[in-house]
């Protein structure tokens, strides 16, 4: 029997590893239309105006795309 090591490292170095944290700078707590309450996690602007990645869940799917800024607002934790 031959023993390859995958790409990833060996299983003993994938389970010694940390997890991976969100950056608390990207993910921002959120609400769509001041009324869905969502997530950002990128922005980029585009023409001049800002745009926010948006994931929220609808009727128990999870939906993700770009929507303009003004259609986001902040919530205070």
């Amino acid at each position: 029997m031959t023993m390859k090591r995958s790409e990833f490292g060996s299983l003993g170095d994938r389970l010694g590893r940390m997890p991976r944290v969100l950056d608390d700078q990207r993910v921002r707590h959120v609400w769509l239309d001041s009324t869905c309450p969502a997530l950002v996690v990128d922005r980029r602007k585009t023409a001049g105006r800002w745009e926010g990645q948006v994931v929220r869940v609808e009727d128990g799917e999870l939906l993700v795309g770009w929507v303009s800024g003004d259609r986001i607002s902040t919530i205070e934790l």
